[in-house]
């Protein structure tokens, strides 16, 4: 499976031997603005990174789940 944001421009090329085979469907994200889905992006990857090096337990990694989940809270439109 090939997942790109809508605004990528893209191309498909001529099927030579065999057949095309597609689906499609559309995603649409809880949280609108690209840069707020950016900040989550960047700030999961630094939790599952700290979890990796210090465990699931320690205060500061508990701290920064509970931001990101508030975050996700603020800015989702649902």
């Amino acid at each position: 499976m090939v997942l790109y944001p809508a605004t990528t421009l893209h191309r498909v090329t001529p099927v030579t031997r065999g057949a095309r085979v597609a689906s499609f469907f559309w995603v649409q994200s809880m949280i609108r603005e690209q840069s707020q889905r950016a900040i989550l992006f960047d700030m999961d990857l630094a939790i599952q990174n700290l979890r990796s090096e210090v465990g699931d337990q320690h205060a500061a990694l508990i701290a920064l789940t509970g931001a990101y989940h508030n975050l996700i809270r603020q800015w989702a439109e649902v």
